[in-house]
C-alpha cells in the first residue's frame, strides 16, 4: 500500500492556516469532506480527534499521522498539510509538528491500516523524506515527493 495512490492535490495543504492542533487537524479534513469515500463528514472528524485526545499523534520529528478507524469512510482516505511555523501537537519528542498526515481508515480493514502505519513510520525516519516534503512548493510536489520515495 503506497500513500501517494490515495493523494490527490484536493487532499494537499502546503501552508496550513491553522495554527493550533485541533484546528489544524479540522482544516484538513475539510479536504476530505467531498471525498467519495466519505461516508460522514461530522463522525469522521470526531473520530480522529477523539483518537487525538486519548493520546498525541505527534510521532517525532516534526510529524503527526493523526487518524481514525472508522466506519465513516468506506475505503482509505488521506490529507497532508504542511505547516512551516509548527504547530504543538504534545509530540513525543516535544518538538513543534511541520507535517501533517491525516487518514481515515474503514474499521474492518484493520491489516492494512496496520501495514501503512509501519510503512509511513520508516518513511518518516528518513530525514531527507520529511525535509524534501516541508520543501514541497506545491501539492503536485508534495505527491512527487512521496512517489519518490515509495517507488
Amino acid at each position: 500500500m503506497k500513500l501517494y495512490q490515495y493523494l490527490s492535490e484536493d487532499s494537499i495543504r502546503v501552508r496550513l492556516q491553522s495554527g493550533q492542533k485541533e484546528q489544524a487537524i479540522a482544516e484538513l479534513a475539510e479536504l476530505l469532506k467531498d471525498h467519495p469515500a466519505m461516508e460522514d463528514f461530522q463522525k469522521f472528524l470526531s473520530g480522529v480527534l477523539a483518537r487525538e485526545k486519548e493520546s498525541t499523534t505527534g510521532v517525532g520529528r516534526g510529524v503527526a499521522i493523526p487518524h481514525a478507524r472508522t466506519d465513516s469512510v468506506k475505503d482509505f482516505v488521506a490529507a497532508i498539510g504542511l505547516a512551516p511555523e509548527g504547530i504543538d501537537f504534545q509530540a513525543v519528542d516535544g518538538q513543534p509538528v511541520k507535517l501533517i498526515v491525516l487518514m481515515g481508515v474503514p474499521s474492518h480493514k484493520i491489516n492494512g491500516y496496520l501495514k501503512l502505519l509501519a510503512h509511513l513510520s520508516l518513511l518518516f525516519k528518513q530525514h531527507d523524506f520529511v525535509h524534501d516534503l516541508l520543501e514541497a512548493s506545491d501539492p503536485a510536489a508534495v505527491i512527487e515527493t512521496f512517489k519518490r520515495y515509495e517507488e
